[in-house]
């Protein structure tokens, strides 16, 4: 059974068709993801197996397309990343989230030329799983931070308060993840999400824009942007993908001598997951097609909208398999172990840009 084909591209409307360059880039990620990602559904790979996957992974050289053009690379917009992150969610949400990582802060320090604050200067290392930058997300109040961490001792993207003005910071974490201040949930491979009641200490953090510099677009923001832009692309493409599984499931099992698409309340719960997939999809399309995010109330309403009804397919596409007990090695099982640690996570953000968008919020970042 094939679960292979597109149930979003023939849905868009032709003013919003990829173009040749955008269509290469789906077809090679998506190539990659249904050979080495979409069978990890069925079950955790041995070591050896996910080594070579990371080494294919790190072959498909998403270093170079996020590395700007003056430092010989091809300066991916958001926008084509977030079409490659999708793709990598064919297969379980924490493996491709282990695979890109690193994307979203190395798209933010790109956009502030900072990228020479790390301390690995070859940007292959965060993408090939040599090390990586864990992405950091604030609480409200910037009392305690949410990490999403895969190595020890690794690079964070961070906010830190210096006073009233929140700042963005590139720290280096402690390898210890065991203290008394923090809550740990280990997902499956090699992820970790862990919430800080006081953000760790580490190295001196380096800030990603210096006091005296002059930043358009402020950067705490930008960060929040990019990282709920990354989260929402794996949230959209998993979404994406469990919809064709659906649709080909559907077809093939068959209840009373027809398939179970043919009864009506079938049909039209897969008729509900199929508009999800393809709103989720142009939602997220329309705010990271935007190189300079001024209103982040979209942000925000993206984040609300792909969170919920990423969940809501979930839910639907165990139903459909059967509920507990019957969906057990199919895809619609391990997404839903899974994904709801994800859409925290993205309204976790929707949370901190409410928090940097009140009236009374903070007005200058740096």
């Amino acid at each position: 059974m094939s679960f292979c084909g597109s149930v979003v591209a023939d849905l868009a409307p032709v003013s919003w068709a990829l173009n040749d360059e955008q269509q290469g880039l789906v077809a090679t990620a998506g190539q990659f993801a249904r050979e080495r990602l979409e069978p990890l559904l069925g079950g955790a790979p041995d070591t050896a197996r996910w080594g070579e996957t990371v080494r294919l992974a790190a072959t498909l050289d998403l270093a170079t397309m996020i590395l700007p053009e003056q430092m010989g690379g091809m300066g991916i917009s958001r926008h084509d990343l977030a079409l490659v992150v999708e793709q990598f969610a064919a297969g379980p949400l924490e493996r491709a989230a282990e695979l890109t990582l690193s994307s979203a802060a190395l798209m933010t320090l790109r956009e502030y030329d900072a990228l020479d604050l790390l301390p690995d200067r070859d940007i292959q290392h965060y993408l090939d799983g040599t090390t990586s930058i864990a992405p950091g997300i604030p609480d409200v109040d910037a009392s305690g931070l949410w990490l999403l961490r895969h190595h020890a001792s690794s690079q964070a993207m961070m906010v830190r308060m210096d006073g009233e003005r929140p700042q963005l910071v590139l720290a280096t974490l402690p390898a210890r993840r065991d203290t008394a201040d923090c809550s740990l949930v280990t997902l499956p491979g090699a992820l970790s999400i862990e919430r800080y009641a006081t953000p760790p200490t580490g190295d001196t953090p380096l800030l990603v824009v210096p006091g005296n510099g002059i930043a358009e677009g402020y950067p705490v923001r930008q960060w929040l942007v990019d990282a709920a832009i990354y989260l929402a692309a794996l949230l959209s493409g998993a979404v994406q993908h469990g919809v064709n599984f659906a649709l080909a499931y559907s077809a093939s099992r068959q209840t009373f001598r027809k398939p179970i698409a043919a009864h009506q309340l079938v049909a039209v719960r897969l008729a509900d997951m199929l508009i999800s997939a393809h709103t989720i999809h142009l939602f997220l399309w329309s705010i990271a097609a935007q190189d300079t995010q001024t209103d982040i109330a979209p942000v925000r309403s993206m984040a609300r909208h792909i969170a919920t009804e990423a969940l809501d397919v979930a839910r639907e596409l165990v139903q459909l398999c059967g509920g507990h007990g019957y969906v057990q090695g199919l895809p619609p099982a391990a997404r839903f172990q899974t994904m709801h640690w994800f859409a925290m996570l993205l309204m976790k953000i929707e949370a901190a840009l409410r928090a940097l968008a009140a009236p009374d919020g903070h007005q200058q970042e740096s």
